[in-house]
């Protein structure tokens, strides 16, 4: 992964997670949403937990006509990073999610039809401030 987007995410959690743990934020109503931090996570793993039935992934590459990975991909979405790497000549899934929910910023879909943020495909630890992607087993 790319050093530095890990340098701004991990900067990004301490300054998220510092008011909290400080108690710089006071708790209820006012209190930020950042799911799995401040409100339950209705998406503990990530793309299986948004990508189902119509806008399962399964669909969403069918619609892009990727090749088969059925028998190749079992959990998402690190199985697709075995593939999508600079080394191959493709881009990350890094590059792909971000591209794809964040293409207009704060106006795309996945920011106002479904409340998107970052929380809901990235996990922060509240003691270290360190950043992961969650994960999930496919759901096809």
């Amino acid at each position: 992964m790319n050093t530095r987007f890990v340098s701004m995410a991990g900067m990004l959690g301490l300054l998220l997670v510092a008011p909290l743990v400080t108690g710089g934020v006071a708790a209820g109503a006012d209190a930020p949403y950042l799911p799995g931090i401040t409100s339950n996570d209705l998406n503990p793993e990530g793309c299986v937990s948004c990508h189902k039935g119509d806008t399962s992934l399964k669909n969403k590459l069918a619609e892009l006509k990727h090749r088969n990975v059925d028998s190749k991909v079992n959990v998402i979405p690190g199985d697709c990073g075995s593939c999508h790497t600079e080394d191959e000549g493709l881009d990350t899934m890094s590059q792909i999610a971000h591209s794809m929910h964040y293409a207009a910023g704060s106006k795309s879909e996945f920011v106002t039809k479904h409340q998107g943020s970052c929380l809901h495909c990235h996990q922060l630890s509240t003691g270290d401030g360190a950043v992961t992607v969650k994960s999930g087993n496919k759901n096809w």
